[in-house]
């Protein structure tokens, strides 16, 4: 499937026509074609600047003012927060059938008739499914969050020129 796009993308690079990465934005004025153009559809180019303020140096105060409302670009692959890993893993550990199943016997066990068992016994088989699960997913969420801690945190070189 990636060969697939590979050759896609390729073949309209070869057309001429490209795949809406090529945003033009020089002081001069605005592109011959919009984005939109390029994909067969007009729409009204905008004659607006933007402006660019230094990250660091002696910029560093407009760049903050500027940047307040926007989001950053730190790279977050964890499902779960501190405050959500419980009640989103356990909704995501009740979407499989057979744990269904097994509360579905864990409540009807609560029945007085239909009670076959001891009420906490139904319930152990259910427990240790969900306590070993959620402890693999916690640890596959905080081995993603070091991995996006240590991509965060890399020292990058910027080549002007």
């Amino acid at each position: 499937m990636e060969g697939l796009h590979r050759v896609q993308h390729r073949w309209r690079q070869l057309l001429g026509r490209h795949s809406g990465g090529d945003w033009y934005s020089a002081p001069g004025g605005p592109p011959d074609k919009t984005p939109g153009e390029a994909h067969g559809t007009p729409q009204a180019v905008s004659r607006t600047r933007r402006t660019v303020f230094a990250r660091h140096g002696p910029h560093q105060q407009e760049y903050e003012t500027a940047s307040k409302g926007y989001m950053g670009n730190a790279i977050r692959s964890s499902k779960y927060t501190l405050l959500t890993f419980i009640p989103m893993n356990l909704f995501q550990q009740f979407h499989r059938a057979a744990n269904l199943y097994f509360l579905f016997l864990v409540l009807l066990n609560w029945v007085p008739v239909v009670e076959a068992f001891q009420k906490e016994i139904t319930m152990i088989p259910l427990l240790v499914v969900l306590i070993v699960i959620g402890i693999k997913d916690a640890l596959e969420d905080y081995r993603r969050y070091l991995f996006d801690k240590k991509v965060n945190n890399n020292v990058v070189r910027v080549f002007c020129g």
